[in-house]
């Protein structure tokens, strides 16, 4: 079974499918997203945008990684980019961080 993440509300990120959850992240920003790490390695920053539309950046892509669905409408059923990924997803950690910080270290 697949995994869908994506924002509701304007305080969610919504765990949907093989991993079922949600994770409370209210006043985020594009300089203050909620950093998600899951277990195929990826990283996504995720953000409630100025326009009413919840937005994803694909920091690093992991193997299970399948694809971003881009959302411009904040009127859509769903007012959020969706980040899709195939089955094997174990877990995920989401936590508060400045975007300056979400960068690899090599």
């Amino acid at each position: 079974m697949s995994t869908e993440i994506y924002g509701a509300s304007d305080d969610l990120i919504e765990f949907d499918g093989e991993m079922s959850g949600e994770h409370g992240s209210y006043n985020t920003s594009e300089e203050r997203p909620c950093a998600v790490f899951l277990s195929d390695g990826t990283v996504l920053a995720i953000h409630y945008g100025d326009t009413g539309v919840w937005k994803i950046v694909v920091r690093e892509k992991g193997s299970l990684f399948d694809k971003l669905e881009i959302c411009t409408d904040p009127e859509a059923k769903r007012y959020s980019d969706t980040a899709h990924f195939r089955a094997g997803l174990k877990w995920a950690y989401a936590l508060r961080a400045d975007a300056s910080d979400l960068r690899r270290v090599e």
